[in-house]
C-alpha cells in the first residue's frame, strides 16, 4: 500500500485530524507527525485523550523557538523523517509553521504534497484581499497551495480562489473537516455542570475569547491593551490560555486585574464547544474558532485585522475589530441579520471526501 506521511503540531491541527481520523479505514499507510509546534505536550495530550487517537508515530521536542529557528528546526527533522520513510504523499493541513515546513519539506524531497483547508484568502475589514507577507499565516498559505498537487478546500471561494491564481495542482472542493467534528461531537455534548474542567457557567451573558497569534501576543502593548478592553466588558469572558499567550504575559509582567476576564487552563475540544453552547459573543484570533462559533450561531469578533473566513464578515457574523477597543465596543451593539448558511462549509462529509480524493490520488 501506499504511504502518506501525515504532519501536524498544534490544536487546530490536532482537531483537524480528529475528524480525519473518524471517518473509518484508509486504503493507504499513515505515518503521523507531531511536530510539537505548540511547545506544551499538555496540549496533544488532550486532544489525544478526548478523541481516542493514536498516539503520533513520531513526535519532536517540544519547542519554544519562533521564526527562522523553528522553521530551520523542523525542516532538520521533517527532513530525517523522509529520508527514513521515503513516503508517497506527504500531507499538511492549516497555515501554521508547520504546514510551511511539511510543503518545503515535500518539495526538497521531490515528494508530492497535498494540503488540507487550501485556498483561503483573507480579507480586511474593507474586503480587500492582504498581501501574503502581511502575516505568517497568510504567507504559509499561500506558500504551501503553490508547492501542492493536490489542494482540498474547505469552501468553494477557496476553489474560486486558486482558480485565480491558476494553481497547478488538482483543486477539489470537500467541504470543512471541522464542521464535520463540530457535528459530530455536538450530538453528545455533556451538560457545563460535568465538565470537570469547566468553571461555573452563568445564566446571562457571557463571552468566549481566544487570544494566541503573533499579531497580539508578539506586541506587549497591544496585548496589554486588549486585554484591559476585555476585562472591563459588561459580561464574564471565558479566556483559555494558550501557552504562547501566557508566555509572553509572564515575560512583559502584565497583570490584570479583578474584572470580566476569567482565566482558564487549555481546554479540550468538546470543552470549548460546551462554552459555545451557551455563549453571547465569541473574541477571537482563531480562524478555527470562529467557524465553530458561526456552527454554534454566536456572533464573533476577529482580533486580527483580517480573516480567511470574510463570507461570515460580509454575513454579519464575524465582525473584524483587531485590538481596537472602540471597535471592540461598538460590535457589541450589533447583532447578524441573517441565519447561518452551514451549506456552504460541505454537508459533513468533508473527511470521508477528502480521504477518497486523497486515496485517488495515490493511486
Amino acid at each position: 500500500m501506499p504511504t502518506l506521511l501525515t504532519v501536524i503540531g498544534t490544536r487546530p491541527q490536532f482537531i483537524k485530524y480528529a475528524a480525519l481520523a473518524g471517518s473509518g479505514p484508509r486504503p493507504y499507510d499513515e505515518i503521523v507527525v507531531d511536530t510539537g509546534q505548540h511547545f506544551d505536550g499538555h496540549l496533544s495530550a488532550i486532544f489525544l485523550r478526548e478523541y481516542q487517537l493514536s498516539h503520533p508515530h513520531i513526535t519532536f521536542p517540544p519547542m519554544e523557538a519562533v521564526g527562522i529557528p523553528r522553521l530551520a528546526s523542523l525542516l532538520s527533522q521533517l527532513d530525517a523523517v523522509c529520508e527514513q520513510h521515503r513516503p508517497d504523499a506527504l500531507l499538511c493541513l492549516g497555515d501554521t509553521d508547520s504546514t510551511l515546513a511539511a510543503g518545503l519539506t515535500a518539495v526538497k524531497n521531490n515528494v508530492p504534497l497535498i494540503h488540507i483547508e487550501a485556498g483561503e484568502r483573507s480579507r480586511d475589514r474593507d474586503g480587500t484581499r492582504i498581501p501574503p507577507a502581511s502575516a505568517a499565516e497568510e504567507s504559509n498559505r499561500v506558500t504551501v497551495d503553490h508547492l501542492s498537487s493536490l489542494l482540498l478546500c474547505a469552501t468553494e471561494r477557496a476553489t474560486e480562489n486558486l482558480r485565480q491564481e491558476a494553481s497547478t495542482g488538482h483543486v477539489t472542493f470537500t467541504g470543512d473537516i471541522m464542521y464535520d467534528l463540530f457535528l459530530r461531537a455536538s450530538q453528545a455534548l455533556p451538560p457545563a455542570g460535568d465538565c470537570p474542567t469547566l468553571p461555573d457557567i452563568p445564566d446571562g451573558d457571557y463571552g468566549v475569547c481566544t487570544v494566541h497569534r503573533a499579531i497580539n501576543t508578539d506586541d506587549t502593548n497591544r496585548l496589554r491593551a486588549l486585554l484591559d478592553t476585555l476585562n472591563s466588558l459588561d459580561f464574564p469572558v471565558f479566556l483559555p490560555m494558550h501557552p504562547r499567550t501566557r508566555l509572553r504575559m509572564e515575560e512583559a509582567n502584565i497583570e490584570i486585574p479583578d474584572g470580566s476576564l476569567r482565566f482558564l487552563p487549555p481546554l479540550g475540544h468538546r470543552d470549548i464547544l460546551v462554552l459555545l453552547r451557551g455563549a453571547t459573543w465569541v473574541f477571537t484570533d482563531s480562524g478555527g474558532l470562529t467557524r465553530e462559533a458561526y456552527f454554534s450561531g454566536v456572533p464573533s469578533l476577529c482580533l486580527d485585522d483580517s480573516t480567511a473566513w470574510y463570507d461570515l464578515t460580509a454575513a454579519g457574523w464575524c465582525t473584524i475589530t483587531g485590538a481596537d477597543s472602540t471597535r471592540i465596543r461598538e460590535a457589541l451593539h450589533r447583532r447578524p441579520a441573517v441565519q447561518p448558511d452551514y451549506s456552504q462549509f460541505g454537508t459533513g462529509d468533508a473527511a470521508q471526501r477528502s480521504v477518497e480524493a486523497i486515496s485517488r490520488f495515490l493511486g
